[in-house]
Order: structure tokens, then sequence, then C-alpha cells
């Protein structure tokens, strides 16, 4: 798959750069074989209504955190610029964040 090393390393940044500000100190990464990677964490203070904009520009959960809101929607940019996809999706306390990208060669 030819992917662009640098965006994907903004977006990976920008993914743990969330869980470092807002996760309870939990971090799980699960790698498919379909090369799908879902980012895991404990994030009791969301809902599902706030995780639905998480991508959205200038969004922040906290915005005492000095936080530009730029992060997730830098990343989400950059993952269909690369004909990828992320979203979030949050069961029993816990927040997801799906990364795949499919092969466009």
């Amino acid at each position: 798959m030819h992917i662009n090393q640098n965006a994907l390393s903004r977006i990976l940044n920008n993914i743990v750069s969330n869980v470092i500000k807002y996760s309870t100190g939990d971090f799980k990464i699960v790698l498919l074989n379909t090369g799908e990677m879902i980012f895991s964490n404990h994030a009791p203070a969301l809902d599902e209504t706030t995780v639905g904009k998480l991508f959205d520009r200038f969004y922040t959960v906290e915005n005492g955190m000095k936080s530009t809101g730029l992060g997730l929607s830098i990343a989400k940019s950059l993952c269909e610029q690369m004909h990828g996809e992320i979203y979030a999706n949050y069961k029993k306390d816990i927040l997801y964040i799906h990364l795949l990208f499919h092969d466009r060669t």
C-alpha cells in the first residue's frame, strides 16, 4: 500500500496526543488482519453525542486544556486524502478510534 509516511505520522501523533490529554491512563492499540488499527481507552467523561463531534474542526472536549480542537480534524482530513477512513465509537465508557486505509494501487 502506498501511503504518505509524514501524513500517517501526523495522524498517529494526533490520536496519541488526544489519548494523553483525555484518557484515564489506559491505552490499547489493536491491528487487525485487514490493516485496520483500533485505538481504545477509557473515557468516562464522554458520551455518544460528544464522540460524534470529535472530528469536527475546533471542537474540544474541555476548553480549559489549551487545545485548538484541530488535531482529530486534521487527522481525518489527512486520512481522507489518502483514501482512508477514521471514525470513533463509544461503548461502555470506552472510546474507540478506528483507522483504515484502502489500497488504491
